[in-house]
């Protein structure tokens, strides 16, 4: 096949080295606007399960990423000045241009054509490059490939309200670090991690208030630098904040695109989505998008429907099923990474914790990471944890290392009695006040009917991140209220759809909320692997 890719970044490069494996007939060319040696960044970090599927993809540069590559298990959350450490958390931590360098000579070895210093700025460019049988759109997060075919992808972008700045620094973090600051113009938030032995990655992100309020935008990329040392000066050892000559404060934007692909046209990495550098999973995505994509490429293919050009019929069966496999996947990290970043946008609200609670807080906030989780891979910070935990008030009848399950998008099913008896069961929100189950129904539904005549109920909960995890409960309702009901299924709208306010489009004309409080007593859990 000719195949063209726009853009030298990690999802192109590992794609084209993956296709060459496949078949080194295939005739690959990049074109990339920078030049080999120019990059935006420091240093990325991959969990260690993200290199185990390089290695079973490409060993040859599987060992020679994990040769430049610095490994941790720990991170560190700095609170009031007070670091807590979390153990069991394999890291790898790389430059970047030191990784998209290895990717180079691993292109160039299989007969990659790599064209630097190619800058592609209009449709009529892309349209030209489309000439082939596969063109790959991996030109980030603003790509020109993505909005010259923006009718066929749908696209949307969510740009984040926390400010940012990507820099570096001569001090070691010898972990993924946090530091929350609070300064004179308001929080700051550090992002640190070495990525070699003499330097390491240091990004800050702070609410538009500070950044205004500290004058960001009116002053020199030195005095920018020169402030932010000042501000984190406790844990810098002396060290200044270095600046690869890209000094600019950022927005995130969250990228996601309804279709994938479109003829012979498909993304990849962060023109396809894009996930919070707070998870760490940008260039994960990156990489798992290419393995997954030059996987639909590798015999044995779907059946194909024919279409023109010698490689079209693989091309029209590929892309179709990396979508179908690879889109669910991608989705769900990007809720957890949104998870993470509204955690951080919001953290005002958790700052009054102590440093270990708040630590705990931190860690579960993507709503992937669970209290069994945590406490398989460190014992020591549980311990701390449920010490602080047993001097606090009782959280009631839901033992507290389930209560992320009414974190996350849980959708539990609600058995209620019909009245002959017989059981009537749907799929609900559910919540929690510390005491009681919250359901959010409207009037004159049959589970409102059952609920207000027949007050038994019985309820499983079930992690959507585990199905062998879940908690059950028999109570009965205790109340039945409108008051504030429509402004609870607003909350709920923000966990279960990700929006500020339940639609009005997913509600009948003139319907009336309400919560129905449970009151457990029978409570059974189940979490068989304790992870």
């Amino acid at each position: 096949m000719k195949i063209n890719i726009v853009g030298a970044g990690p999802a192109g490069l590992y794609f084209a080295i993956l296709m060459k494996k496949i078949d080194p007939a295939h005739d690959i060319t990049i074109v990339e606007r920078d030049g080999p040696n120019d990059t935006f960044g420091w240093g990325i970090v991959f969990s260690d399960k993200t290199f185990a599927f390089l290695k079973d993809s490409d060993e040859a540069s599987y060992l020679d990423i994990t040769a430049a590559a610095e490994r941790w298990d720990n991170v560190d959350v700095v609170h009031r000045d007070h670091k807590i450490s979390v153990r069991g958390n394999e890291f790898l931590g790389i430059a970047r241009l030191t990784f998209l360098n290895i990717l180079h000579k691993h292109c160039r070895n299989l007969g990659v054509d790599l064209r630097f210093h190619t800058n592609v700025t209009t449709p009529d460019r892309i349209a030209e490059l489309a000439d082939c049988d596969l063109l790959v759109g991996g030109d980030g997060a603003n790509s020109l490939v993505r909005q010259t075919y923006s009718g066929f992808f749908c696209p949307s972008v969510d740009v984040r309200r926390n400010k940012y700045i990507w820099l570096g620094t001569r001090q070691l973090f010898h972990g993924l670090t946090m530091i929350f600051r609070e300064a004179e113009a308001g929080l700051f938030i550090a992002h640190a991690y070495k990525f070699d032995k003499t330097t390491s990655t240091f990004i800050v992100e702070c609410p538009p208030e500070t950044w205004l309020k500290a004058g960001f935008d009116r002053v020199s990329e030195d005095e920018t630098c020169a402030y932010l040392a000042e501000v984190f000066k406790s844990h810098l050892g002396g060290h200044p904040l270095l600046s690869n000559n890209f000094v600019r404060w950022l927005n995130f934007p969250l990228v996601k695109n309804k279709r994938w692909f479109h003829k012979n046209i498909v993304l990849l990495g962060d023109a396809l989505h894009t996930a919070h550098f707070s998870i760490g999973s940008g260039t994960k995505l990156a990489l798992e998008d290419a393995i997954a994509l030059a996987g639909c490429f590798a015999p044995p293919l779907p059946p194909p429907v024919r279409m023109g050009g010698a490689g079209g019929g693989r091309v029209e069966a590929a892309l179709p099923e990396f979508e179908r496999v690879r889109k669910p996947v991608v989705e769900k990290f990007q809720d957890a990474a949104l998870n993470s970043l509204t955690w951080l946008e919001d953290v005002q609200e958790h700052l009054q914790l102590e440093p270990v609670p708040f630590t705990y807080r931190l860690m579960t906030r993507s709503r992937r990471i669970s209290y069994n989780r945590i406490k398989w891979g460190d014992p020591e910070f549980v311990a701390k944890y449920d010490a602080w935990r047993a001097q606090q008030p009782s959280a009631g009848p839901i033992p507290a290392e389930f209560l992320d399950l009414f974190q996350k998008k849980t959708f539990a099913h609600l058995a209620t009695l019909m009245a002959d008896g017989t059981p009537h069961v749907t799929s609900v929100y559910v919540d929690y006040d510390g005491q009681h189950i919250l359901i959010n129904s409207a009037r004159g539904r049959q589970k409102d009917i059952n609920m207000e005549k027949r007050r038994h109920v019985a309820i499983e909960i079930p992690d959507p991140d585990n199905p062998n995890r879940f908690l059950a409960v028999r109570g009965q309702v205790v109340e039945v209220t409108e008051q504030g009901a429509d402004e609870h299924l607003d909350r709920l709208a923000q966990r279960y759809l990700n929006r500020d306010k339940y639609p009005d489009s997913m509600r009948f004309p003139g319907e009336v909320r309400c919560i129905y409080k449970i009151l457990p007593k029978h409570v059974t859990v189940w979490d068989p692997f304790g992870r």
